[in-house]
């Protein structure tokens, strides 16, 4: 409960034309303001905003009334959420009724946000001014970065000395407690303090009130072997899962657009926000999440077009966050960036027309899923067409509009080249496969004894334990245990050969935590694992797989890296041979397996026919 007493204390604190500007462009009328109306489309401004009273009205909607409800009609939001969010935007702490320790955790609260703001304020100007930085400059250079966009969003640089921002900071009156709450020191295993961040490109997250509340830090060694990027664990001021990179600055343009793009990367948003287009987000450092899909679609009423990179993991990441975005409700189309471009290296290349129109013509997510699989797949043979059709029947029973669902059954059964009764027969299929998948979890969750199982319902049995391919289980041990192996395995990797392998699914959920730096730890992984995947890497973890005597742990990486490459060329091998005889190929067909054999046979000249 809030007290009166702190609600009018806020609402004198927040000028009401200050916060609906930070939504609405207001141009002066008198002694007033006036706009469009931010709730409904108008071509004459019918909003106006009376400063002196501190109260709006929109006259086309009929809403009307203070800052607190302004701000609950276009966030969404409860009158104590709407109270807390300008509050903290005022600078007001507002009394919790939690216990004696909240006066100390909103003080060590205030303390981590200026911290925050006084470490980015100076990495930045490091990154001007300090010769150490030059790398910093040149990489930015490199990617054709301008100094006005990297002021823009903060950009700065972490020296590259043990512990420079730990004294830095202590200097300036920090405490270590707060260094050490804020994550931006860690402590080795012999007990040494040392800064977190060393030798990045520095990039500061903001929080939507525009407060730094974490970091993500860009390696600028391309020879390191450490990650790519590496972003602030959680802290009393940051959570991930509530962090959308970017909507500090972009979220006027996101419910002015009612349409929200998310894009992979923090550089793709800002070189978005270079080239004007700027109803742009970006997840940070992480999974996309349920609370990042109710967020958005808070925002953006209309849609989300989803922009991530056109390689396997940028594609991997796009579907799982599409399913994200479904489950909450939220209109999805799928932007196809050209194969080895993402939005920043595609702006830097080809004029910004080029790139709205991939976001004009993308498509609903449904066709692009249809699209990406009849790729993936030979459709012109038989068994291509018969795992397209399995895979569209999982994606046709979810469609919940039966109109949708009708037009969409017919364009993929033209698409296949089969009748409507095949593929809804694939859909019916589907359907009962996903309910005894239900009954099956519900009989689990409520704990029914055998006897009491209706009489066709097989027995609930418990679950095999996992047992890995040999190959995908040795390097799960080494990846796990050496995580700064992951780039070097990454480069080298290609999902193809480990598709249908037992644990494979686990591997590449493990290389593409790193690739979307969402990785943190082994503990930390197994924790977002299911109870049968989280129980055999814990016996990984506590006996890993043997590492040759004569290996270094890289020769050795690479070495199962080939050995997965080979086994699938192997097999890749034997498919084509056996193809090649077959009387049902195009010329044109049996000439490409034939290029294929020979370009394998190059590669590894030993495997057998």
């Amino acid at each position: 409960m809030i007290s009166p007493d702190i609600v009018e204390q806020v609402r004198h604190a927040c000028d009401i034309a200050d916060v609906i500007g930070s939504y609405v462009p207001l141009k002066k009328s008198g002694a007033k303001f006036k706009a469009l109306s931010p709730f409904q489309k108008e071509k004459t401004p019918s909003f106006y905003v009376d400063p002196g009273r501190q109260i709006f009205k929109c006259f086309s909607s009929g809403h009307g009334g203070d800052v607190f409800k302004f701000l609950m009609l276009m966030e969404n939001m409860t009158f104590p959420e709407a109270v807390r969010r300008l509050a903290q935007r005022a600078g007001i702490v507002i009394p919790e009724s939690s216990g004696p320790q909240d006066p100390q955790a909103r003080s060590r609260r205030e303390e981590l946000h200026a911290l925050n703001a006084a470490v980015a304020a100076w990495w930045q100007k490091l990154l001007h001014s300090d010769p150490a930085a030059e790398p910093a400059r040149a990489y930015l250079k490199s990617r054709d970065f301008p100094s006005s966009l990297a002021d823009e969003f903060g950009l700065g640089y972490a020296p590259d000395g043990w512990d420079s921002t730990l004294k830095w900071a202590q200097q300036k009156g920090y405490s270590m407690e707060a260094l050490e709450t804020g994550k931006l020191v860690a402590t080795s295993e012999s007990g040494r303090t040392y800064d977190f961040f060393r030798g990045r490109l520095m990039i500061p997250v903001h929080d939507d009130s525009g407060q730094v509340v974490a970091f993500s830090g860009r390696l600028l060694d391309p020879e390191a072997k450490a990650q790519k990027y590496v972003n602030s664990p959680e802290t009393p001021v940051f959570v991930k899962s509530k962090i959308l990179f970017g909507l500090n600055k972009t979220k006027r343009s996101i419910i002015e657009a009612e349409s929200a793009i998310l894009c992979e990367g923090q550089i793709d948003l800002m070189r978005c926000w270079q080239k004007g287009i700027r109803n742009v987000v970006a997840p940070q450092g992480t999974a996309f999440t349920d609370q990042h899909a109710r967020l958005l679609k808070r925002l953006a009423h209309k849609e989300v077009i989803v922009c991530f990179d056109a390689d396997r993991a940028g594609q991997a990441a796009a579907e799982r966050t599409i399913e994200v975005l479904l489950k909450e409700d939220v209109q999805v189309r799928i932007a196809r960036i050209p194969q080895g471009e993402d939005p920043d290296s595609l702006l830097r290349k080809q004029p910004v027309e080029v790139f709205q129109t991939i976001l004009h013509d993308a498509k609903d997510y449904t066709r692009h899923l249809l699209d990406t699989t009849c790729e993936t797949e030979d459709i012109s043979s038989p068994r291509g067409r018969g795992e397209v059709a399995k895979k569209m029947a999982l994606v046709i029973m979810k469609i919940p509009n039966a109109v949708q669902r009708e037009g969409f059954l017919l364009e993929v059964a033209r698409r296949l080249q089969v009748s409507r009764s095949v593929l809804e027969e694939e859909v019916r299929k589907a359907e009962a496969q996903a309910r005894r998948s239900v009954n099956d979890r519900q009989r689990h969750d409520l704990g029914t004894p055998e006897h009491e199982m209706p009489a066709d319902g097989a027995p609930e049995t418990p679950q095999e334990p996992l047992q890995p391919d040999k190959l995908i289980e040795a390097m799960l041990s080494l990846l796990l245990t050496t995580p700064e192996l992951v780039p070097e395995v990454s480069r080298k990797f290609n999902p193809a050969w480990v598709e249908g392998l037992a644990g494979s699914e686990v591997l590449l959920r493990l290389l593409d935590a790193h690739a979307h730096d969402a990785w943190q730890d082994a503990m930390q992984f197994m924790e977002e694992c299911d109870d049968r995947t989280r129980d055999y890497l814990t016996g990984l973890l506590m006996t890993p797989s043997p590492v040759p005597d004569e290996a270094t742990l890289e020769a050795y990486a690479a070495k199962l890296v080939q050995n997965l490459e080979k086994r699938w060329k192997q097999q890749r091998l034997q498919f084509l041979n056996l193809a090649t005889k077959s009387s049902e190929l195009s010329v044109e067909e049996r000439l490409k397996y034939l290029m294929e054999i020979q370009v394998i046979r190059r590669q590894f000249p030993d495997l057998e026919p």
